[in-house]
């Protein structure tokens, strides 16, 4: 409620401001999904995955990263229409995630069950936990010596 009585404060004012404060929110939330998939690319349990690097970067990693990057999109479009449905009621996402998805046959439970909030909130957790007991990348020696222990086999 509280952001929805913000952008509605906002387009008391002038209307653009509302829509300009959604659209900086929703596209800070795919910025923070930008860098999670930077960080899941750079650091995988022990070893780098597909690194993006300046200059060094595969196309594959690049990719991979960028297909990351799509997988988040949906996920940030679901959450901002679904916690801004007081603001964007009457609105065609609107329409699509809050009326025609939540009751669908199979979706429909998923929804009643807010399964989609609570794995939100457990991957943010489990997040929280692994960058408090690492919270800096590494500086490429696991990844080069188990590039020379796969080399000398």
């Amino acid at each position: 409620p509280f952001l929805n009585d913000y952008f509605h404060w906002f387009d008391k004012w002038f209307p653009l401001f509302g829509v300009l404060s959604v659209a900086i929110f929703s596209f800070y939330l795919l910025i923070c999904g930008v860098k999670g998939c930077f960080k899941f690319g750079l650091r995988f349990l022990f070893f780098q995955v597909h690194p993006m690097k300046l200059n060094k970067t595969y196309m594959s990693s690049f990719l991979f990263n960028i297909g990351l990057v799509l997988l988040c999109a949906l996920p940030v479009v679901q959450f901002s229409a679904v916690s801004f449905q007081d603001y964007a009621r009457n609105t065609t996402i609107s329409q699509v995630v809050n009326v025609q998805l939540k009751y669908l046959r199979f979706f429909g439970w998923f929804w009643r069950s807010k399964i989609f909030d609570y794995a939100l909130l457990i991957i943010m957790l489990l997040t929280c936990v692994y960058l408090g007991c690492k919270p800096r990348d590494s500086t490429g020696k696991n990844s080069i010596s188990l590039r020379d222990r796969l080399r000398s086999r």
